[in-house]
């Protein structure tokens, strides 16, 4: 989830962490400009293969957009340090990822 658009593991968040802050989940985050592009983005490219991880994935790169829009791979690395995925689909994250940032295509 995001708490006034920075990603947090809502697993690990104590309600009393979130006080006043915007709270923004998976089911929200494409009614944002971005959230709606990285969602379209991991469509196009068949980013998820069985979808544990996929939730974090897709907020943690709908942040990332939001602050940086280009991003570069370092950026990209960096802000998705920690996003497990079981199936190793990190080169389908990437790509969706740059897919929309705008420099790649699907």
């Amino acid at each position: 989830m995001h708490l006034d658009g920075v990603p947090v593991r809502a697993c690990v968040t104590p309600i009393s962490g979130v006080g006043e802050q915007k709270v923004t989940t998976i089911e929200g985050v494409g009614k944002t400009a971005v959230g709606a592009k990285v969602q379209a983005a991991w469509k196009a490219v068949d980013t998820p293969q069985c979808g544990y991880c996929q939730a974090g994935q897709i907020m943690s790169a709908t942040a990332l957009l939001t602050t940086t829009p280009k991003p570069t791979d370092e950026e990209i690395d960096a802000a998705m340090n920690g996003n497990l995925c079981r199936c190793a689909t990190y080169i389908r994250i990437k790509k969706a990822i740059k897919v929309a940032a705008g420099l790649e295509k699907a």
